[in-house]
């Protein structure tokens, strides 16, 4: 039986971009080759750009040459409404309704004017204000309760509800809310975008029915509260002021809750993975815990916690002698441009001391940068560094691991043992 590592490289991307568990094993390799033997490559129904330039120029573009919008109405979304039922094409359609919505997929003049509303939560002294000793509490907590159970620890369950506490404070949240919050967003993150199965359309689509409908509970309660401060009442503001509309409110907590949990788990997860694998630069930040500011930008080079998004091409053009023209879609991998050797030197190696790790477009670029890359920073340093300063015998207690998703590639467990001797 031949293993799937060993398949011809086009294969073995396609089976990267729909989300294969034993490619998702180790990526990197495949990623890797596609940069440096095919930087610009079209499939069957998108053209890949791998190279750190090209993704780069891709992510910061301000929707001249690209547009997020326009994949919701891609070639392949709407070969997928002819091949499905007719209730599998509303449940399709009611899925990216929703997520055509939020912030990330707007193209101007609704992306500048949302994002210029929601913006001065976010700031860093507004963030560090409200939300720094938030977080270090929630972060020590967290490690108070694994501390406490004898053997083996499973960490991604820890690095999944970190992201998820922080939310609760930042919008509101009760905690007691945040379980089925979670399973939502999980059953959101597993079936959105599939155009190969109407049974994951379907899937959902009921999800997001649930997620929508408390979140329409959550900003009622929040409108009844009086709150003043917070990203919350800033969407009421400007939704009373006529600047926003009630479901621009609704579509930008729900982008909260996935950019603020899914992707900042990944960085967590991977990223403990990494340092453990890494042995001595998990002893350099065991050494020098401050180093772990330094170790979030290598790690999210290194992880890249999205490792692809997609796009269609606003204009024509050539690169490379490949031809984009107008309607195709573009997939910017950005795990292989972030490993793009003319940029990082050795980028296969973990360097918590890199010096031109912050050059990393794991937080995207430009006007489309992430909203949310403050606060994920803050909690990855915050948890690096206590993890190093409790921890600092901390072992993977198995491996191989189990790994799932597509682009928001992540271990389904990281069993750890903390203090191994």
């Amino acid at each position: 039986m031949t293993n799937k590592v060993d398949l011809p490289l086009q294969e073995r991307v396609q089976l990267l971009l729909a989300g294969d568990a034993e490619m998702l094993a180790d990526p990197f390799p495949t990623w890797n080759q596609l940069r440096d033997e095919h930087p610009v490559w079209r499939l069957s129904d998108a053209v890949v750009l791998s190279r750190y330039k090209d993704v780069r120029e891709l992510l910061g573009d301000d929707n001249l040459l690209y547009s997020r919008a326009a994949t919701k109405h891609s070639q392949r979304y709407e070969e997928a409404r002819e091949r499905f039922s007719v209730e599998g094409r509303d449940a399709f359609d009611a899925v990216l309704d929703q997520e055509f919505q939020q912030l990330v997929r707007l193209d101007p003049p609704d992306h500048p004017r949302i994002k210029a509303l929601v913006q001065p939560p976010f700031a860093l002294r507004s963030l560090k204000a409200e939300m720094e000793e938030k977080v270090t509490a929630r972060v020590t907590q967290g490690l108070d309760e694994l501390a406490a159970v004898d053997g083996v620890v499973d960490f991604k369950r820890f690095a999944y509800t970190l992201p998820l506490t922080v939310l609760g404070d930042l919008l509101g949240i009760p905690l007691g809310d945040l379980e089925q919050i979670h399973e939502w967003a999980k059953r959101i993150a597993e079936n959105k975008f599939n155009a190969d199965s109407e049974e994951s359309a379907l899937e959902g689509a009921d999800a997001y029915r649930g997620l929508m409908d408390y979140i329409e509970s959550l900003l009622e309660r929040q409108r009844a509260s009086g709150a003043t401060t917070g990203l919350i009442a800033a969407l009421i503001d400007s939704e009373r002021s006529g600047a926003m509309t009630h479901d621009e409110s609704k579509a930008m907590v729900a982008l909260m809750i996935f950019a603020g949990h899914e992707t900042t788990s990944n960085l967590l997860t991977i990223g403990m993975l990494s340092l453990l694998t890494n042995r001595d630069q998990w002893e350099a930040l065991v050494a020098e815990p401050d180093l772990a500011v330094k170790a979030v930008e290598e790690l999210t080079r290194f992880v890249t916690p999205a490792h692809f998004l997609p796009y269609v091409a606003a204009q024509a053009r050539e690169i490379d002698g490949v031809q984009i023209e107008v309607g195709d879609t573009v997939i910017g991998v950005l795990a292989a441009a972030n490993r793009d050797p003319s940029v990082f030197t050795n980028p296969d190696s973990l360097d918590i001391q890199r010096r031109e790790s912050r050059m990393h477009i794991g937080f995207g670029m430009g006007t489309h940068s992430c909203l949310g890359a403050g606060l994920a920073r803050m909690e990855a340093v915050a948890l690096f560094r206590q993890m190093a300063e409790r921890f600092p015998d901390a072992q993977l207690a198995e491996q191989p691991f189990e790994w799932g998703g597509r682009s928001l590639r992540t271990p389904l467990t990281l069993p750890l043992v903390l203090n191994a001797r």
